[in-house]
């Protein structure tokens, strides 16, 4: 049983079906998590014992009669999303025996669904990072290149057969980039879509609870299901089914894609080509090719960082050691703070609360934040414009190859890294990364922006794509 090669809905079939039970299924995914753990540090925690328990009682539903939409389907999920069985660590040292008394939104929804988590994911710590390097149980290993950061160990799980989904979250690009490093397909849904509730963020107007499988057609299975409205999410919608209607194949046809020329001039000729490829295959489809402008995006980039660095800096404030996370010896008040913060905080975190509270200072407030917020505004602007010249717009993911594990990049360098996908974030907009080609042995992506709640176009769109490029590394799995 090759999870790699098995879709959600087909998986779904045959247990309802009497193929094969949960219990194989989750089964067979436990020993994949074990043996790629191992050697790529996907999981921090694993389920074991309690995925085994799960998979039993989804078999009895299904002999019930219950018709589950998720049944069995082996879910990971990032290790900043609260879930009450397992520890949720955050990627600090300081939580590492930390269990929420509650259960993200998103989770318990996939749950209800059939769907069982089998290990909470690698990631940066405080989730600060789209590459796992800065994680303290060590950099998730990429499938494809062991001298390389996986950049998203959720995508690394999907791609190797550890899991069919991975549940993570995406503020700057971490999901998308990750997604493409591993060659999977990821999605960033429109800005309220799925609820935030038990997600830790450290930017609250940009992050947001994504799905990563290998196809779109896996991530609509799942969207389905965690979409909607939440009572303790004031941001999320109060319907569904309104925004997210099926598409149909022929919904998809002589679709206008928009493709910024002037972006891909600053890349590596071998992304240049996967761009090349990508629109040349969407022209054998139908699909009319236009150039559109998108200018403003290194404005975007910079805008993002200071309002992200801002609001990081009122979010950590609460990790002391006395609120919330593990407490320091220390002989007086400055001391406890000094050490359990740093014990929290990796270097990024640091960092950011230093500089979010810079910017939140006196005389930098109108300065910098307050001018943010208004070049944010007109990102919205921009995307918005260029959206009515076409139905999706078409973009890269990364500028260069997943890091080495052994390199390290000065903090403005690691920035930049987010110019295609953090101007994204700030328009609100949903984005799906896709495998669209090789550098050498490494997958690379691209990404699709579409208006808010054109999820399933952007999926199917996508899956055209997917069905003529989608490989796995050798000797994994």
């Amino acid at each position: 049983m090759d999870l790699r090669n098995l879709s959600v809905c087909q998986a779904v079939e045959d247990i309802h079906s009497g193929e094969y039970t949960a219990h194989d299924l989750i089964e067979k995914t436990l020993e994949n998590c074990t043996l790629l753990n191992e050697s790529l540090n996907i999981f921090i925690h694993q389920a074991g014992i309690d995925a085994l328990e799960q998979a039993k009682a989804i078999d009895l539903r299904i002999e019930k009669g219950e018709k589950l939409p998720l049944a069995g389907i082996p879910v990971a999920v990032k290790d900043d999303i609260c879930y009450g069985v397992l520890p949720t660590t955050f990627g600090s040292g300081g939580f590492s025996d930390f269990y929420s008394p509650y259960t993200a939104t998103a989770v318990e929804k996939l749950m209800e669904a059939g769907a069982i988590v089998v290990g909470k994911t690698n990631l940066d710590n405080m989730s600060l990072g789209s590459s796992t390097t800065s994680s303290p149980k060590g950099a998730t290993i990429n499938p494809w290149d062991n001298s390389r950061a996986a950049g998203s160990a959720g995508a690394a799980a999907v791609i190797t057969g550890a899991a069919m989904v991975a549940l993570e979250s995406d503020s700057g690009g971490a999901l998308r980039q990750g997604a493409s490093s591993c060659g999977v397909t990821g999605l960033r849904p429109t800005s309220g879509l799925v609820s935030r509730h038990g997600l830790n963020l450290h930017s609250s107007s940009f992050g947001q609870v994504g799905v990563t499988a290998l196809t779109g057609k896996n991530i609509d299975a799942v969207l389905q299901v965690i979409a909607g409205y939440d009572q303790y999410d004031a941001s999320t919608l109060i319907s569904k089914d309104e925004f997210i209607p099926e598409i149909e194949p022929a919904a998809i046809d002589n679709l206008k894609i928009g493709f910024p020329q002037s972006l891909v001039e600053g890349l590596e000729p071998e992304l240049k080509t996967a761009c090349q490829e990508t629109i040349n295959l969407f022209k054998e489809q139908g699909f009319e090719i236009t150039d559109v402008s998108l200018r403003m995006l290194p404005e975007a980039l910079r805008a993002y960082y200071v309002i992200a660095q801002a609001e990081a800096s009122s979010n950590h404030a609460r990790f002391d050691g006395i609120r919330f996370g593990t407490a320091s010896e220390a002989d007086n008040l400055e001391e406890l703070y000094l050490k359990s913060r740093s014990n929290l905080l990796g270097r990024e975190g640091r960092q950011r609360s230093i500089y979010g509270t810079y910017l939140l200072g006196k005389g930098n407030f109108d300065l910098y934040y307050r001018q943010a917020l208004k070049v944010w505004n007109l990102v919205r602007r921009e995307f918005a414009l260029a959206l009515t010249g076409c139905d999706l717009l078409l973009m890269p993911v990364v500028k260069n190859l997943p890091p080495l594990l052994r390199e390290e990049k000065d903090l403005i360098s690691s920035w930049e890294e987010d110019i295609f996908c953090a101007p994204v974030s700030l328009s609100g907009l949903p984005a799906l990364s896709f495998p669209a080609g090789m550098i050498g042995e490494l997958p690379v992506g691209l990404q699709l922006v579409g208006p808010p709640f054109s999820e399933k176009t952007l999926t199917a769109v996508s899956d055209i794509v997917v069905r003529d490029k989608q490989l796995f590394p050798h000797g994994k799995a």
